[in-house]
């Protein structure tokens, strides 16, 4: 199997570059080569793909504006010159943070991890028809979950809370990384946020009260959001 790549970075050097590291990983299929954010944002809305090697820095739109702006976001590489941005990464759910001038060592580190976290992924969507719970590491313990349970899920930088009407659980997890493991049901609302629609008590404006906790919707999710609720609304 072939993973199809995008590259996006301002710099002829750098594209150049990473386009021969490409060709040099044969699991790799190279889907195209954007100069900014705008242009990526573009590619990306017609031809989705599997892996972004995404620079941050860059004119018209940053990476991380067009993280943002995504609601479907690809797994992400981040590819900079920039050493203060990797906290930032952590929030935006990136895989890996690359530091410019790349090695190809380092480079296919980064391309090991991304794909066999997707082959996770392409593992959990085979089995999520049949089960319905799952085991999460926290510091000391292996904690289970069924999803019918969990309300919501939040994002604290490296973190992510599990809340239930009964408990609250850390994991250092992304958000993305579990958001891949849900099932149908489950609909994120804001970059720091995923709730289980079976658990909605109302829709208030632009924001889901469950329980007694009010969760944002925010504008970029706001779309997709509204779509699922009107699939399961009976008029």
């Amino acid at each position: 199997m072939k993973y199809q790549i995008l590259i996006v970075d301002d710099e002829p050097p750098a594209r150049k570059l990473l386009i021969d590291y490409v060709s040099k990983v044969g699991m790799l299929e190279l889907a195209g080569v954007c100069s900014n954010g705008e242009e990526a944002m573009v590619f990306l809305k017609e031809k989705p793909v599997d892996i972004l090697l995404l620079d941050i820095r860059m004119p018209l739109m940053t990476g991380m504006d067009l993280l943002d702006e995504l609601v479907e976001k690809p797994l992400t590489i981040f590819v900079t010159a920039y050493e203060e941005y990797a906290v930032k990464g952590y929030e935006l759910d990136v895989i890996d943070y690359l530091m410019k001038p790349v090695s190809f060592e380092r480079f296919r580190k980064a391309i090991d991890k991304a794909v066999e976290y997707l082959s996770v992924q392409v593992a959990t969507e085979e089995k999520r028809e049949i089960l319905d719970y799952f085991f999460i590491k926290t510091d000391t313990r292996i904690v289970k979950f069924l999803f019918e349970e969990i309300q919501a899920i939040e994002a604290q930088r490296e973190y992510i809370k599990i809340i239930t009407p009964t408990r609250k659980v850390m994991s250092l997890v992304s958000l993305t990384s579990i958001a891949n493991a849900l099932p149908g049901e489950f609909v994120r609302i804001h970059r720091s946020f995923i709730i289980n629609m079976r658990h909605i008590d109302e829709v208030q404006s632009n924001e889901v009260l469950i329980g007694e906790e009010l969760y944002p919707i925010s504008r970029n999710y706001r779309e997709d959001f509204f779509k699922k609720l009107g699939d399961r609304k009976l008029l």
